[in-house]
Order: structure tokens, then C-alpha cells, then sequence
């Protein structure tokens, strides 16, 4: 059997183009007898007519022929899992592809696991990715409707620091977390990094009384610790991991499955 390219989309705009693409290029009322078999997975055939005869850019045409092979691929593994897809196929482009998640979350993607060591082990090996561009704090902030309610939480928070960040979150809106300088609304943003506070406010804003407890400071070009990237660490390692067992499956499938592209009608200008 011909080796096939694949080209792994990551990216979930790509995929929606390609969904909706196929769906509006669907036509109930086109002669299947005048369309060519343009590629075939197994007894699964994409036809001319499905592309709109072919009124696409090559590049396009790639794009699309590549997630319609993957989304038989994993639909014909589906079967043999005995999970069905029922009704013609060229009409559920769009629930063949939610199918595939579904195959994929349920089979390929549910034993993925990511461990503290794992998490770890990345960060002191890349240490270097973590190392602040800005000055950033660490805060827990309250807004409120009225500088004299602001004020109130200010004193609160210059008396009782911490033990106040549960009471106050329950009876106002308020937020925490490690802010980068430039990244708050202005004037907050100043009168944050300008003074270096623990507590600073109340600030007149557009949003409402702001008032911050600033638990500590991070200077631009100190590094972040792993309490705080240990979730982009282990996200970026579960993406690699199934993004890894994606193309396995697909590689494993398509070297077991036969496959044809009519590479003269899928090259026509």
C-alpha cells in the first residue's frame, strides 16, 4: 500500500473550517454518477461531488482530504469497537468528526496520566522557560460599588491580612492570582507596582472601588515556581502525550488499511 502523509491539524479554528467546508459542499441534488472517486478508505469513498468538483485550492484540498482519511481511519476503528455511525456518510461530516472524539477520548486518550514526578522533571529541566519578562505580583483583589465599602475592606485587610480573604470573597467580587506589571486596569496598574504595598487602594476605576492585598512581589527576570506553572507543565505534557497516541493510532491504522488517492483528479488545477 502507498504511504500517506498525514499532517496533524492542531489547531481547533482549522478543524471547524473543515467541518463547515465539507458540510456546504455537500449536495443532495449532485449526480453521484457524473462524480469521480477522488480518494477511498477501505469501501468509504470521498467523490468529486463532495468537493465541490474540485473548486478548491490545492492546499485546501490537502487539508480537507487529510481530515477526511483520519476521520474514516478512526471511525473504522470505532466499528470494530462497536461503536456505530449510522446514515450516508458523505451527509455526517460533521458527526463523523465529533465520533472520532469520542472514539478517541474513549479509548486512545482515557488512561493518559501525567504524574508529579513527570511535572517536575520538566520543570528543572526547563527552568529557563520560566523566567519572568515582568514584574509581576501576587494578589488577592476585592471590587466594590462605593469608596466607603472599599475602604472598609482596605482597614479589614491591614488588620486581618490573609484570614479576611475567605470572608471577603463570599460577600463580594473578588479575585486572586499572580498579575503581570501592564496587565491591570489603569490607574490600578500604577498605584499596584508603583507603591509595592501589601495593601493598596482604594482605586477609582471604570469597573468599580478596587482594592488589592498584595502578598508579595516578583521582580522581571526572577523565576516562577513550580506551584505556579505545575498546570501549563502538566498540560503542555498531557497535549504531547496524546498527541503522541493520536499519531500512533493514526500511522498504526493507516499502514493496516487500504487506501487510495486519485492523485490525477485530486491535482486537477
Amino acid at each position: 500500500m502507498k504511504n500517506i502523509p498525514f499532517v496533524l491539524l492542531g489547531s481547533c479554528l482549522m478543524l471547524f473550517f473543515v467541518v463547515t467546508w465539507f458540510c456546504s459542499c455537500s449536495n443532495p441534488g449532485t449526480d453521484s454518477e457524473n462524480s469521480v472517486v477522488v480518494a477511498r478508505v477501505e469501501e468509504r469513498e470521498l467523490l468529486s461531488s463532495d468537493l465541490g468538483g474540485l473548486e478548491v485550492d490545492k492546499k485546501n484540498r490537502g487539508l480537507i482530504l487529510n481530515r477526511w482519511i483520519k476521520n474514516q481511519l478512526i471511525n473504522i476503528y470505532g466499528d470494530v469497537l462497536g461503536v456505530r455511525v449510522d446514515g450516508r456518510q458523505e451527509e455526517l461530516i460533521d458527526e463523523l468528526t465529533l465520533r472520532s472524539s469520542e472514539i478517541l477520548n474513549n479509548t486512545v486518550y482515557n488512561n493518559i496520566s501525567i504524574s508529579t514526578d513527570e511535572v517536575r522533571n520538566y520543570y528543572l529541566n526547563n527552568v529557563g522557560a520560566f523566567i519572568r519578562e515582568k514584574n509581576c505580583a501576587l494578589m488577592f483583589v476585592v471590587n466594590l460599588k462605593t469608596e466607603n465599602d472599599a475602604d472598609s475592606v482596605a482597614i479589614a485587610l491591614k488588620r486581618g491580612g490573609r484570614r479576611e480573604h475567605n470572608v471577603l470573597s463570599q460577600n463580594n467580587l473578588s479575585w486572586g492570582g499572580v498579575v503581570k506589571e501592564g496587565d491591570l486596569i489603569s490607574p490600578f496598574n500604577d498605584a499596584v507596582f508603583g507603591r509595592r504595598k501589601s495593601v493598596v487602594g482604594p482605586i477609582n476605576t471604570k469597573i468599580g472601588f478596587l482594592v488589592a492585598h498584595v502578598l508579595d512581589f516578583y521582580d522581571e527576570g526572577s523565576v516562577e515556581g513550580i506551584d505556579e506553572v505545575y498546570d501549563k507543565i502538566y498540560s503542555l505534557l498531557y497535549l504531547e502525550k496524546r498527541g503522541g497516541k493520536y499519531k500512533a493510532l493514526i500511522d498504526s491504522l493507516s499502514s493496516n488499511t487500504d487506501i487510495f488517492i486519485n492523485e490525477a483528479i485530486f491535482n486537477e488545477n
